[in-house]
């Protein structure tokens, strides 16, 4: 059984996800609901992945984008992120880089998270458990659309 941390706040979900980017070398995969996408602007997301891009770091997200979403996808693509879209998953959250650290969270019944929103996620610094992050993301990373396309169909 893997260990780790089990994080009750959206704020120390986000610290989280935004430290496993700042410690990652090679590459780092996520899915997250697009109101934690929003939320993690104001915490310095885009800056954080657009240094770990240029430091030769590869992300990949998959993320739901709608009319109300396009301009800070945009904002991240621009950074040089690699993100599909995806109408499943909204209460699902992953963030996992170099297929060791981890923080997970699967919060039924939640639409929309602000940063006052419970939750309960796990962070973990345990390849094993990782590598099943990792195995679930590379499935629905092969099911979703890329971003730009999502974004033309919008904008058409």
């Amino acid at each position: 059984m893997p260990t780790g941390t089990v994080i009750t706040s959206v704020k120390d979900v986000l610290a989280a996800a935004l430290g496993i980017v700042e410690s990652a070398q090679k590459e780092v995969v996520w899915i997250i609901p697009a109101s934690i996408n929003t939320l993690s602007l104001t915490y310095g997301g885009v800056d954080k992945i657009k240094a770990f891009i240029q430091k030769g770091g590869l992300s990949r997200g998959v993320v739901q984008i709608s009319p109300a979403n396009i301009t800070e996808i945009q904002l991240f693509l621009d950074a040089g992120e690699d993100i599909r879209h995806s109408d499943e998953m909204h209460e699902v959250f992953m963030f996992v880089g170099d297929k060791q650290q981890s923080i997970s969270s699967l919060n039924i019944g939640v639409k929309e998270f602000t940063i006052d929103t419970p939750v309960t996620a796990f962070w973990s610094d345990s390849p094993s458990y990782a590598e099943y992050l990792v195995t679930s993301f590379e499935r629905v990373w092969s099911e979703a659309v890329p971003a730009e396309e999502r974004i033309k169909e919008l904008l058409e």
